[in-house]
């Protein structure tokens, strides 16, 4: 049930909504302050499931052609975690934002991931010390999208400066 005025719970349901709003919040804060336990169980299920499917091979080798100075950690394993932390910010974020500033949000969120995926697809193509170079800077993109600093940012954003821009519908 949602107040067709502004899209935000009626008042019956706002208790239940910020209960929910904390819950993530907690679990958000969590798995950030835990993640090296949390990579790791996500690392003992997926070398099950890959071992499971037959698929530990292909796997393995795809880990040994990463240079030791990118990543120590199962490639799925780290991107399980990227999703679940990513999830559930955009999921904070619906919660907390209208409907109109949640979808720019999400086009921002993609927009920083595409500039993501060029940036390490540009470093592959240019070569070996490029890629080197081109990860260290992609990978400063990837920590600051997989941490809460877009959360709070976009939270202050939008209900501070563009907020009243979007609901009023001005521009």
């Amino acid at each position: 049930m949602s107040d067709s005025k502004n899209g935000f719970p009626l008042k019956s349901a706002r208790t239940g909504h910020w209960v929910l709003v904390g819950g993530v919040l907690t679990a958000l804060l969590l798995i950030g302050a835990y993640d090296d336990p949390v990579l790791a169980f996500l690392t003992v299920r997926w070398q099950k499931l890959l071992v499971a499917t037959g698929l530990h091979h292909y796997a393995e080798h795809l880990q040994a052609g990463i240079d030791g100075g990118i990543t120590k950690r199962l490639l799925p394993a780290v991107a399980t975690y990227a999703a679940l932390y990513l999830a559930l910010c955009l999921l904070l974020l619906r919660l907390v934002l209208l409907p109109v500033q949640w979808w720019l949000a999400v086009r921002l969120y993609a927009g920083t991931l595409a500039v993501y995926g060029a940036i390490v697809l540009a470093g592959e193509l240019a070569g070996n010390d490029a890629a080197r170079c081109a990860y260290h800077l992609s990978r400063q993109v990837l920590d600051f999208v997989i941490s809460p600093l877009p959360v709070a940012g976009l939270y202050v954003f939008f209900k501070r400066s563009l907020g009243p821009l979007l609901t009023t519908g001005s521009r």
